[in-house]
């Protein structure tokens, strides 16, 4: 009994470790640029960043390549946001993983593109292929970087999905990469926005800040800098009040139905780089994973003991202290 279950843990452990593992980056020496659950406020509306992007140092027609084997699932043509973009099902796993911004399809693809273009025009097109039909290679080089859709410079937006039921949900691709990212790393709270008032933060001491009501309603402006080029979200963020874990976000996951209610989870001011984040909610999103003010629920004037806890998808953690106070 006991050899069986240790048999099984294994396994688990094992599996868990070899899915982490399961993609390779699709741009060959570059780093991410941008993160997963990043705030987009392009479009028809304001909606949530569904993937990372890769710098292709702001150029056109590199090659990008499969993160795994698989085969063609489908292609878009001309979609306002992704451009011209790839994905590819990989039955290993079960999970699709998606290319966008792309200026030309190598031949492979393109020849299916240019028939559907031929009849069709320029306009949105999507084209659907029977899984398994067109083999992928690892490593296969499917197309070339570009900046069509709503890319402001040439870059790579990669994405990992999986279809659950009716539900398509959105993964963040870092825990499924090969992914190394060599550069300095710095967790960051810039501010707070509590009371209608902007609290500015002490990097080693206690922060005060004012709050009305049962218990503080704040947003804070968080961000990860990734050496002296990249900034991007930090992938969770926790609010502690009095020892309680009393609101948690965790950018793993988004469905696809919840895509365009950013809104929900940022605030004012937010932008493509700038992350002001509500750490309330009369809501429910995926990345909200706590949000229990049960025990603050009657009125108090009383002074509270907080903290922002801000981690990242490499394992670093920092710790912001805060009290809360009525004014």
């Amino acid at each position: 009994m006991k050899k069986t279950f240790l048999i099984s843990l294994y396994i688990l452990i094992f599996s868990i470790f070899a899915i982490s593992q399961l993609f390779q980056p699709p741009i060959k020496n570059s780093y991410i640029t941008a993160s997963f659950g990043e705030y987009r406020d392009t479009g028809v509306d304001p909606h949530f960043h569904t993937g990372i992007d890769f710098s292709t140092f702001n150029r056109k027609g590199e090659p990008v390549y499969t993160a795994a084997e698989g085969s063609l699932y489908k292609i878009w043509l001309n979609d306002p946001l992704y451009g011209n973009a790839i994905f590819l099902y990989h039955e290993d796993s079960d999970l699709i993983s998606g290319y966008a911004h792309l200026s030309v399809f190598t031949d492979k693809i393109s020849k299916y593109a240019q028939l559907v273009q031929n009849e069709f025009g320029n306009q949105r097109i999507e084209i659907i292929f029977p899984i398994g039909e067109i083999p992928i290679n690892l490593n296969e080089v499917i197309a070339y970087s570009g900046d069509t859709g709503e890319a402001i410079a040439p870059h790579l937006h990669f994405e990992i999905l999986k279809q659950s039921g009716d539900e398509l949900v959105i993964y963040d691709p870092l825990e499924f990469l090969e992914y190394h990212e060599p550069r300095e790393k710095s967790l960051e709270l810039m501010r707070i926005r509590s009371n209608n008032k902007y609290f500015e933060v002490t990097e080693n001491g206690e922060t005060i800040v004012e709050y009305t009501g049962n218990y503080p309603r704040i947003e804070i402006r968080v961000r990860e800098k990734l050496g002296d080029n990249s900034t991007i979200l930090p992938k969770k963020i926790s609010m502690y009040i009095n020892g309680i874990l009393t609101y948690k976000l965790d950018f793993s996951q988004i469905k696809e139905s919840e895509v365009y209610k950013a809104d929900v989870l940022f605030g004012y001011g937010s932008t493509s780089s700038i992350y002001w984040l509500k750490m309330y909610s009369d809501d429910y999103l995926s990345p909200i994973v706590i949000n229990d003010f049960s025990a603050l629920s009657y009125d108090t004037s009383a002074t509270l003991n907080g903290e922002i806890v801000l981690e990242d998808i490499w394992g670093n953690e920092k710790v912001y202290k805060l009290k809360f106070i009525k004014p």
